[in-house]
C-alpha cells in the first residue's frame, strides 16, 4: 500500500506530536533506507515558503521535510502546499507538526483524505493505564525500561503533565546507575525526583473509590500543592460517586447529569463492587458534610478547619473500606 505524500499530526502537547513524528520517521528508515531529513518550524520559513519539495536529492535519498508549530503557517502557504499535493505528488514526504489546523483548514482535509491526518491526544484523566505506558515509553525513548514502581513514581511525582513526565523521565534517565538487563525502580527515581505533581481530581477520585486510602491522600495533596481548589476538586468527587450510583441503579447517566461510556460503565461497574451495603449513601453523606464545612471555613471564624483539611478527612474515610 503506498503512503500518502504528506502527514498532519495533530495535538496540544508538542512532545507527543515530536514522539509520534519519530515513529513515523522511523517507519520511512526502515522501508526506504537513510533519508534525507529536513527539519524547521514553521517561523523559520523565509516568507512563510516552503522548501523545494519537487527537487529530488543529490544522493538519492528519499527525502521528508517535517515542518513544526505547522499552525503558524501562513493561510495562502497552507492553500498552495494543499494544491500541490492534490496534483502528482512531491519527490519529498511532507510531516507537519500542530497543534490546531484554523488556518490550514483546506489543507488539512487534502492530507486526511489522503489517509495522512493523525491526531494525538494525551490520555484522559482517568485513562491512567495509558499515562502508564507513556511513562514506560518515554523511558524507552532514553533507552531505559522500568518497572511499575518506577513508573508510578513517576506520575506521582510529576502528575499528568506531559512536560513534566518528559523532564522528569529524562532526569532519572541520565542519573540512574542500573546495571545492564536491569530495570529502572521507584528507588532511582526518589533519588533524582522530589516533590508531588497534581493527576489530577479524577485521579484522586479514582484512588478513592478503589479504597485505597494512602494513594487516594498522595494524589489530593498533589492537587492541592499544584493549587486546585479544594471545592473543584470535592466537585470532581462527587461527579464519579454520581457516575457510580448511575452505574449501580442502571440509570440513565445523563439522569443524574453526568456522561458515561460504555468502556467507563464496564470499570466502574467493577469499582462498585468495593462498596459494602450502605457505603455509597455514607460516602454521599461525608461529601455532603465536607461541603458544608469547607464552606464555612471561607466564611466564618479561624476556629474552622481549613478546605483542604477538611477534603483530606473526606477523602481517608469514604477510601477506608468499613470494617
Amino acid at each position: 500500500m503506498s503512503r500518502p505524500p504528506a502527514y498532519l499530526f495533530v495535538g496540544p502537547e508538542e512532545l507527543l506530536l515530536r514522539r509520534a513524528a519519530d515513529r513515523l520517521l522511523t517507519e520511512l528508515r526502515d522501508e526506504l533506507g537513510e533519508l534525507e531529513l529536513t527539519e524547521l518550524r514553521a517561523s523559520e520559513l523565509p516568507d512563510g515558503q516552503l522548501p523545494d519539495l519537487r527537487t529530488g536529492s543529490l544522493f538519492g535519498s528519499p527525502r521528508v521535510v517535517v515542518v513544526r508549530e505547522a499552525e503558524a503557517l501562513p493561510a495562502d502557504t497552507g492553500k498552495a502546499l494543499a494544491r500541490e499535493l492534490e496534483g502528482s505528488p512531491p519527490d519529498a514526504t511532507v510531516v507537519l507538526l500542530a497543534s490546531a489546523t484554523g488556518r490550514l483548514q483546506q489543507l488539512a482535509k487534502v492530507i486526511k483524505a489522503a489517509g495522512g491526518r493523525i491526531d494525538v491526544v494525551p490520555p484522559r484523566e482517568w485513562a491512567i493505564k495509558e499515562w502508564q505506558s507513556l511513562v514506560a515509553a518515554e523511558f524507552r525513548h532514553h533507552g531505559r525500561t522500568a518497572d511499575a514502581g518506577a513508573v508510578e513514581a513517576i506520575l506521582s511525582r510529576a502528575g499528568l503533565d506531559v512536560p513534566g513526565i518528559a523532564e522528569k523521565v529524562a532526569q532519572v534517565a541520565a542519573t540512574a546507575q542500573v546495571e545492564r538487563g536491569q530495570k529502572v525502580t521507584a528507588r532511582h527515581v526518589e533519588a533524582v525526583v522530589v516533590g508531588h505533581g497534581s493527576r489530577g481530581s479524577f485521579a484522586v477520585a479514582d484512588a478513592m473509590c478503589d479504597r485505597d486510602p494512602a494513594r487516594a491522600l498522595t494524589l489530593l495533596r498533589g492537587v492541592l500543592e499544584s493549587g486546585d481548589d479544594p471545592i473543584m476538586v470535592l466537585g470532581a468527587l462527587a461527579y464519579r460517586l454520581r457516575s457510580l450510583v448511575a452505574v449501580a441503579g442502571k440509570l440513565d447517566g445523563k439522569a443524574v447529569g453526568v456522561n458515561i461510556s460504555g468502556g467507563q460503565a464496564r470499570r466502574l461497574q467493577g469499582v462498585r463492587r468495593r462498596f459494602g451495603p450502605g457505603e455509597l449513601t455514607a460516602a454521599y453523606r461525608t461529601l455532603a458534610d465536607a461541603d458544608a464545612a469547607m464552606k464555612g471555613s471561607q466564611e466564618t471564624t479561624a476556629a474552622e478547619l481549613p478546605a483542604a483539611l477538611v477534603l483530606e478527612q473526606a477523602v481517608v474515610r469514604i477510601a477506608t473500606p468499613a470494617s
